[in-house]
């Protein structure tokens, strides 16, 4: 059931995070677009760099899909 949500609403959300903490950042309050770039960052070196070689995509493609969408990328690739 989770996989299933995370592939139909998993990267609006991620985008719709993004927008929302950006508009934050331009309000002077940077720190949550800081803190979520900081994860999805760890999460590429942790799990995504192995998700994405085992894949077939190459480093600056799945470092981008990481940032971007975090674990919504990965975990159907990971599971399927």
């Amino acid at each position: 059931m989770f996989l299933k949500l995370t592939k139909k609403f998993g990267k609006p959300v991620c985008v719709a995070l993004y927008a929302a903490f950006a508009a934050l950042a331009v309000k002077k309050k940077p720190l949550p677009l800081i803190i979520l770039f900081a994860l999805h960052s760890f999460e590429y070196l942790h799990i995504g760099r192995k998700v994405a070689a085992e894949n077939g995509l190459s480093v600056p493609e799945g470092l981008a899909q990481c940032l971007a969408f975090g674990f919504t990328w990965w975990l159907p690739l990971r599971k399927g």
